[in-house]
């Protein structure tokens, strides 16, 4: 029996609680209308019917291919096979998006997707299956270098078409102009939720090959079918969007996104309370300011996003390939005291491989246990009692980490580990992550953009774990990972999955999960149905958010 629609039956991913109602201008008791009235005259803004939001740095490149840092921009401008959305149970489904619907073959195999008909790109092309087989050839062509290619990891060729033994990946075929096949290596339980991943966006075939190097950067080959078009960028300044008036499904309400870059904090705040900003994440310093402001109090959202701090084992590094060596760093660092000071000691603290709100995500692990003694005593094991000299890669524009690095790096030097930081601008960053060498270990976070747990854990196999700064080169753990992860029945295979997380995090302490922090934003008074994405990315809210006019000048 062919199955056309699958439901995940996830937990959401995000819990979204807010200190007052998103849009409270809306739904004021009658007996505070007057006084929030004359608030609101003084509140004003001159960005019209445009939302403007900062980037906390310049993107790469748009092309969600080549880049696993900037993905909030490419999810508006391009689409997907497949998306998400949560239901009122509060689970994630997979709904439609580019594909009406789809099959599955009785052995799990081949995915044939159904093409909707008449979508267009941004440059006028419409949608065909050959778009889709030239995307994804795209991503694991070895010429085009892709860091994102392990999103096709399961479709059948695709090692041999990374390793360049094949001229196209044989797993996907056109069947006609609106139907393509995927044709998997195994059965996959993670396959579609994988395809709502933003690396996983379809591009027009034409567009890319005339824009060759300009594709990602230029407006007139960016092109995807997205709700929002790409305007224009002014390098280290800012990005425009604007309205795709032709999408398929609902256009958007507002008339496009600017995103400002290199705004700093300070600046930042400022801009926002001038009406100059729609959004911002509030910062710890900056909460209690807004809780007991009378007029931004009510505009406060709490929530929990599918995400986690963690620090990168590189085992390219002479000393972080010592599993001995491993276990002192991780012994070394005081995760509670950096809770205390970096998330209001309200973090999650980790001890397993999952974030909250992640299926499979669970307290029962085994603590990892903040122990000088034991981190000295480990070192000396390891013939290493003395000479460990560690660097701490730490990425210029991700500021945040930057104390908490410092921090870090006392903490190792209590245990007798020399630690250097090197700090390097974003680009600089990623592309030292990709070569995996210079560093030895790094602080970064990681947010969910598929709603399964799979991918938190094929990072730690040998095949992904390169592209993530981890060069592991433990085969026969990459193998339970992967059989693990095969598993189609959902309870067992997390059953399955968490089996493992005592090998990766304890036994071979592969790196250091750290905390799971609850966030807060706040939003302008003039947004109204102001939803964040399940992941917690204020970029998901663009499509359908609106915009009250009565707040503009």
């Amino acid at each position: 029996m062919k199955k056309k629609f699958l439901s995940l039956f996830l937990v959401a991913a995000l819990s979204v609680s807010m200190f007052a109602g998103c849009g409270k201008g809306e739904e004021k008791k009658e007996e505070n209308a007057t006084a929030k009235n004359e608030t609101k005259t003084e509140y004003v803004s001159k960005n019209g019917n445009t939302m403007v939001l900062t980037l906390f740095q310049n993107p790469k490149t748009l092309d969600i291919q080549k880049t696993n840092a900037d993905y909030f921009i490419p999810l508006q401008i391009y689409d997907r096979l497949v998306d998400v959305t949560v239901n009122e149970a509060g689970e994630t489904e997979i709904i439609p998006s580019l594909a009406e619907k789809w099959d599955i073959s009785e052995d799990g195999l081949t995915y044939t997707f159904h093409l909707r008909k008449g979508v267009k790109f941004h440059n006028g092309e419409e949608l065909k299956a050959d778009d889709v087989l030239f995307t994804i050839d795209k991503a694991v062509n070895p010429e085009e270098a892709c860091i994102n290619a392990a999103q096709y990891q399961e479709v059948k060729g695709y090692q041999d078409r990374l390793d360049g033994k094949t001229d196209v990946i044989e797993g996907v075929k056109v069947i006609d102009d609106y139907t393509v096949a995927i044709t998997l290596s195994a059965p996959s339980a993670s396959f579609l939720a994988n395809m709502t991943g933003a690396p996983a966006s379809i591009y027009n075939r034409k567009a890319v090959e005339e824009g060759k190097d300009k594709f990602g950067f230029d407006p007139e080959y960016t092109v995807g079918t997205g709700y929002m078009k790409f305007k224009d960028w002014t390098q280290d300044q800012e990005i425009n969007l604007v309205r795709n008036d032709e999408y398929f499904n609902t256009p958007a309400k507002i008339d496009g996104v600017r995103y400002l870059m290199n705004i700093d904090a300070s600046t930042e705040r400022m801009m926002f309370e001038n009406g100059e900003l729609d959004y911002m994440g509030v910062k710890a310093d900056d909460l209690e300011h807004f809780k007991n402001d009378e007029f931004w109090k009510d505009y406060l959202i709490g929530y929990q996003p599918p995400s986690m701090d963690y620090m990168i084992f590189n085992q390219n590094d002479t000393f972080m390939a010592d599993v001995n060596v491993r276990k002192a760093v991780q012994a070394a660092i005081n995760r509670d005291l950096i809770n205390q000071n970096f998330y209001n000691g309200e973090g999650t603290l980790l001890n397993g491989v999952l974030p909250p709100a992640i299926p499979g995500y669970s307290e029962d692990q085994t603590p990892i246990k903040y122990d000088v003694e034991e981190a000295k005593k480990l070192l000396k094991e390891a013939g290493h009692e003395s000479d460990v000299t560690l660097t701490i890669l730490q990425n210029g524009e991700s500021t945040y980490t930057h104390p908490i690095n410092e921090m870090i790096q006392s903490m190792l030097g209590e245990a007798g580990i020399k630690a250097e930081i090197k700090n390097m601008d974003m680009t600089s960053y990623w592309d030292t992550i990709a070569s995996g060498e210079g560093y030895s270990i790094s602080l970064g976070p990681v947010t969910a953009d598929v709603p399964d747990p799979g991918a938190f854990f094929t990072t730690f196999t040998v095949e992904n774990s390169a592209s993530n700064g981890y060069n592991i080169k433990d085969k026969a753990l990459s193998d339970k990972i992967k059989e693990a992860n095969a598993k189609l029945d959902p309870k067992e295979r997390i059953a399955a999955l968490q089996a493992l997380e005592s090998e990766i995090v304890t036994e071979q302490a592969l790196y250091l999960p750290i905390a799971a922090e609850k966030r807060t934003c706040i939003i302008s008074p003039r947004l109204k149905n102001f939803q964040l994405g399940w992941q917690g990315w204020v970029c998901c809210s663009t499509h359908n958010v609106e915009i009250d006019d009565s707040y503009n000048k």
